[in-house]
């Protein structure tokens, strides 16, 4: 983990703290440190002991390139001909907590039910997580402690996508509605978050006569 933030140690800041939102990958390297630190373990360690098992997460591990991992899927890409290709090596042991870790569409519902049950956290702290940031002048990030929050449909959302070549995927929470969905797809660029909400569109019904975006 420590050695991680040889990648972007000596990088300037972006800008002063407190004064813009800009999102950050590495910035969870940096949270992993800290977690081991305040921890006395190592991250995959303290994860796996504190949120996949109480969460029932057994296909959710640390990636690894290197190492045969059961049902491991394949990463595919869609050059700008419409063409599908394997998408190249990524070996993401560089940044674990904020993009190396690998999981299951099942072992993520597992996640968001185990966030929404309070199996996870004390539904104050969930609360508190779940309030969005703001820079210092007031202006909204639309971002609270690791999750996105968004008002849409009527309802309330929090969720998080990803994507790195070969993959992309969203979960998305609505709690005061306590169901969530996850999707997960081995091509990137594809735009799994709007597949996600739109499954949420349907199933809730949320406000049928109203527009989507």
């Amino acid at each position: 983990m420590a050695d991680s933030l040889q990648i972007f140690a000596s990088d300037p800041l972006v800008a002063p703290p407190g004064t813009k939102f800009n999102y950050s990958t590495y910035g969870y390297t940096l949270l992993g440190c800290v977690l081991e630190g305040a921890a006395s373990e190592k991250y995959m360690d303290y994860v796996r002991k504190n949120v996949f098992q109480p969460a029932g997460m057994a296909q959710t591990r640390d990636d690894d390139f290197f190492t045969i991992i059961p049902h491991r899927t394949r990463w595919y890409h869609k050059d700008k001909s419409g063409i599908v290709r394997n998408a190249g090596v990524l070996d993401s042991s560089y940044k674990i907590p904020g993009g190396g870790l690998i999981s299951s569409a099942d072992d993520m519902a597992q996640f968001e039910a185990a966030i929404l049950a309070d199996k996870l956290l004390l539904r104050s702290t969930r609360d508190l997580m779940w309030v969005p940031l703001k820079t210092a002048d007031g202006k909204p990030t639309g971002y609270a402690l690791g999750w996105g929050i968004a008002d849409k449909f009527g309802v309330h959302l929090a969720g998080h996508t990803g994507g790195q070549q070969g993959t992309d995927t969203a979960f998305v929470i609505v709690p005061e509605r306590h169901a969530g969905v996850v999707v997960l797809a081995n091509m990137d660029n594809v735009n799994s978050n709007e597949l996600a909400e739109e499954i949420l569109w349907i199933v809730l019904e949320l406000h049928p006569g109203a527009p989507k975006n």
